[in-house]
């Protein structure tokens, strides 16, 4: 069922007041660099979001399996980055306060969250829909991971042992761990194992999700 121009509205502007949410969040709290790893897949997500969802939902028997199996393999995927001090280590990286702790309240938030756009995917909301685009975009962001053992952490690059101190918010980390490649030796960073349980569902969602979006009447795009 197509939503109505007051719906598109609606949703748009609740968007846009979750959007300005999410940036100040993150920003107040962990610093530029989630907001950069956010707000690129963001863009895309929005686009995505407009040009498929927005003017009529995708079928629930389309969006919503695929969106549980991405929610489900990122759940594994999340393991592995707390057991390997996730947190931690893209705080000596970025310079960030993102400790243990917050990584696992957020774990914790973002397993609600899912539970609940999944809700809102069956019954085709549309502000359901945005949430899903962004979730699955942000999975592929992931393949940044690939990217951050090449990178020079702000913190102490040539010790090769994990440190504890506090960063430049003031929040104090503890046992943050050093996966420069050239100080360790080894080309790893936590969650390159398991990255693919989330990004590959995610990839076939936005494709299943795209081709069954609304086709544009020519008549909509004549002058």
């Amino acid at each position: 069922m197509a939503t109505t121009m007051k719906e598109r509205l609606a949703c748009t502007a609740a968007i846009a007041a979750l959007a300005i949410g999410c940036v100040t969040f993150f920003y107040l709290g962990l610093g530029l660099v989630p907001v950069y790893i956010i707000g690129g897949p963001g863009l895309l997500a929005v686009f995505f979001w407009y040009r498929t969802y927005l003017k009529r939902p995708t079928e629930p028997a389309i969006i919503v399996p695929l969106f549980l199996m991405t929610a489900a393999g990122f759940e594994i995927h999340l393991m592995e980055e707390y057991l390997g001090h996730y947190g931690p280590a893209i705080s000596r990286l970025f310079n960030i306060g993102w400790t243990d702790r917050v990584f696992v309240v957020i774990c914790f938030l973002l397993a609600a969250a899912l539970c609940l756009v999944s809700v809102g995917l069956y019954y085709r909301k549309p502000v359901a829909g945005f949430v899903a685009s962004l979730f699955l975009f942000t999975r592929v962001a992931e393949l940044g991971l690939f990217v951050f053992p090449l990178l020079r952490p702000a913190l102490r690059p040539e010790a090769a042992h994990p440190i504890s101190q506090s960063v430049a918010s003031g929040t104090f980390v503890a046992d943050m761990p050093n996966h420069y490649w050239r100080i360790t030796g080894s080309y790893y960073f936590p969650g390159m194992y398991t990255v693919a349980l989330a990004i590959l569902p995610a990839l076939y969602a936005l494709y299943r999700v795209w081709q069954a979006r609304p086709a544009v009447s020519i008549a909509s795009v004549s002058p």
